[in-house]
């Protein structure tokens, strides 16, 4: 057939829009970059105080590099993701820019008064094999140790083992209570005639030393609540608690202990504003002393030395001891007189 009916019929067929982005990719994509924003930099978004969000945040680190990792890998597979990529790498970038400070050691802190090594252990409800841990204080000999989740039933097993080092102990529970309620504090006879005081309107009693060589240094045994349903409520609590030591006016001091926090955290940056962290200074705040089941890359420092009012710090090194999930930190700090 000819004329112009044919030529009509002839052009008749699908026409092809060009199409825009498939709203399902859109959709994937937006997704993608929040649960990165969730699990890397949810204290941004003031959701690192809701479970199960804050177990994101206390492996801050090494979710980073994995982050880093898989969306690199995912840009070299397919460039058109590059939408999505960005995003998630502009989150990576902060959460790398909040790690950094902790690997960049500060140089020694002011020196103005004696040295004071200070260690902590979590021996997990009394079970960190005793004699592996009075080996360890017979090698390293710290002035003062804290030991959370030490009751007395723990510290009086200890105490014999290390009877001829010349430790005086203390525990913050009396030996009708579980060890894990407890925190168990020695002080060396270097320390001279110091005494202990119970901190009690915590979750688990605290116990803090004061007098003889001293000065006007004063000690904090620290355990505060852990992130789990049932504390949670107690637990930004305990941490603010902690600028009776931290804020201004508090004086020389150093708390010591299991704080069951980062400073991923915004309730921990809060509560230890004011203090310094031994581990931070020293470029070594990201070794993991929880759990022991994992490499020190993989989980997180809840174990701290804090020091405020001129207390300075001059070394920072972890410790291990079987028979508990937690690994120890041994620090050396500066009194003040």
């Amino acid at each position: 057939m000819t004329g112009p009916d044919a030529g009509a019929e002839a052009d008749t067929g699908p026409v092809r829009i060009p199409r825009g982005p498939r709203r399902g990719r859109v959709v994937l994509g937006v997704v993608v970059v929040a649960v990165v924003a969730l699990v890397l930099v949810p204290d941004r978004l003031g959701l690192d105080g809701v479970l199960p969000v804050v177990a994101f945040v206390l492996v801050r680190a090494p979710a980073t590099i994995v982050v880093v990792v898989l969306v690199l890998l995912a840009l070299a597979v397919r460039a058109r993701w590059w939408p999505t990529v960005v995003p998630v790498l502009l989150i990576a970038a902060v959460s790398v820019v909040t790690l950094l400070p902790r690997l960049l050691p500060d140089g020694p802190g002011p020196d103005p008064g004696p040295d004071l090594v200070v260690m902590t252990l979590n021996v997990d409800r009394g079970s960190a094999d005793v004699t592996a841990l009075a080996t360890l204080l017979h090698l390293r000999r710290p002035d003062v140790v804290v030991l959370p989740e030490a009751g007395e039933p723990f510290r009086a097993r200890l105490a014999p083992l290390v009877a001829d080092l010349g430790y005086r102990s203390w525990s913050s529970t009396p030996a009708t209570r579980a060890d894990a309620e407890g925190t168990s504090i020695l002080a060396g006879p270097s320390l001279g005639a110091v005494r202990a005081d119970v901190v009690a309107d915590v979750r688990f009693p605290w116990l803090q030393i004061s007098g003889g060589a001293l000065g006007r240094t004063r000690p904090v045994g620290v355990h505060t609540a852990s992130p789990v349903p049932t504390l949670i409520g107690a637990w930004p609590a305990e941490l603010a608690s902690l600028q009776r030591w931290c804020g201004p006016g508090a004086g020389p001091t150093a708390v010591v202990g299991d704080l069951n926090a980062t400073a991923d955290i915004a309730a921990y940056r809060r509560g230890t504003a004011g203090c310094t962290d031994a581990g931070d200074a020293a470029g070594k705040g990201l070794p993991a002393t929880w759990p022991t089941a994992t490499p020190r890359w993989l989980g997180a420092q809840l174990d701290h030395v804090l020091v405020g009012g001129g207390v300075g710090v001059d070394g920072f090194d972890v410790v291990e001891v079987p028979g508990t999930d937690h690994r120890g930190v041994l620090v050396t700090v500066h009194t003040v007189d």
